[in-house]
């Protein structure tokens, strides 16, 4: 018995492995052709570079001419300093004669040492008294006091016991307060005792001498 093949089935199994017969050549013909163009490139490249080197290129270099360039030397003009005055000394003496310095006598006076303060004495044969006595000087204290205001103002009133010295020649020196009232009332009791005229000066022996001497001034508020 003989068997017949269907050419159909032979056919169908023949296919596959022709397309991809097919596809591998195609693939391997565009693989070629772009390796085939990337060396054509590379050798017209090269060629060209080659070329290129091969002709030189002619450039003209021209040369700019250079100016020669003229330095001038300036010359400063000379200062001349201005002629030094001459001073001329002239010395009259002569060379061998000495020369005599005279210096005046000079007068030293002895110093004399100050006379010392006569003493002063406490008890006199006689005291010493205001020019006019005892109503004289209540009448000058009532025209020469003045009150003070803030003496005044608070009220301050009272007796000032003043003491101070009499020199031989009637002046009054160091004045000062035994007992006071206030301080406006005990400057104002020490100013009017200085302002006082020269009083009679006491005497020791018949002979002037330093007294001291003590007196009240009252200060009343009317």
């Amino acid at each position: 018995m003989e068997i017949k093949k269907n050419p159909e089935v032979d056919n169908e199994r023949l296919r596959l492995p022709l397309i991809f017969l097919g596809f591998f050549i195609v693939g391997s013909m565009v693989t070629l052709s772009f390796s085939f163009k990337q060396e054509v490139e590379i050798v017209s490249t090269e060629n060209e570079k080659r070329e290129r080197t091969e002709i030189p290129e002619e450039l003209e270099v021209i040369e700019e001419e250079k100016e020669d360039i003229v330095v001038q030397e300036i010359q400063e003009p000379e200062v001349t300093p201005p002629p030094s005055e001459e001073i001329e000394v002239k010395q009259n003496v002569d060379k061998d004669e000495p020369i005599k310095v005279e210096t005046p006598p000079i007068d030293i006076k002895p110093i004399e040492a100050p006379a010392p303060e006569a003493p002063i004495v406490d008890y006199p044969d006689q005291e010493a008294g205001f020019p006019g006595g005892a109503a004289a000087m209540k009448k000058f204290l009532a025209e020469n006091i003045k009150f003070p205001e803030i003496a005044m103002e608070m009220g301050d009133q009272g007796r000032v016991f003043i003491e101070f010295v009499v020199n031989k020649d009637g002046t009054i020196e160091q004045v000062k307060v035994l007992r006071g009232v206030s301080r406006e009332i005990d400057a104002e009791a020490r100013r009017v005792v200085r302002s006082m005229p020269k009083w009679q000066p006491a005497e020791s022996n018949g002979e002037p001498v330093r007294a001291r001497c003590r007196i009240p001034i009252n200060f009343i508020l009317q």
